[in-house]
């Protein structure tokens, strides 16, 4: 019994520590798609990883941490997307590109 208890906390707080990792990892990634401009140049990669950022944050408050995980897993993919889109507007239109209907 108390090694079944003991086990039970030892496994939560690694899945923890792994969803705030990955988490400030996703945070990282959002906010260098932001500093590249990506909410401008590719705003639907742009809002996805911001999105999927806040709704990880918030299932991470709830002690849901694997779905925190998969979460802030797919934000950081959705801004990685962001700056690729970011960077091929850069080279196609130049560095101060922004679509007509964001001006």
């Amino acid at each position: 019994m108390r090694l079944s208890l003991l086990f039970l906390v030892f496994a939560s707080g690694c899945a923890a520590a792994r969803s705030g990792y990955v988490l400030l990892n996703a945070q990282r990634a959002v906010e260098k798609a932001t500093l590249a401009g990506a909410e401008k140049r590719a705003p639907y990669e742009y809002t996805m990883a911001v999105e999927y950022y806040h709704k990880a944050c918030e299932e991470n408050t709830y002690n849901e941490y694997g779905n925190a995980d998969k979460l802030a897993t797919s934000a950081i993919d959705w801004a990685a997307r962001a700056l690729e889109n970011t960077s091929d507007a850069e080279r196609e239109y130049g560095e101060e590109f922004v679509p007509e209907d964001r001006k």
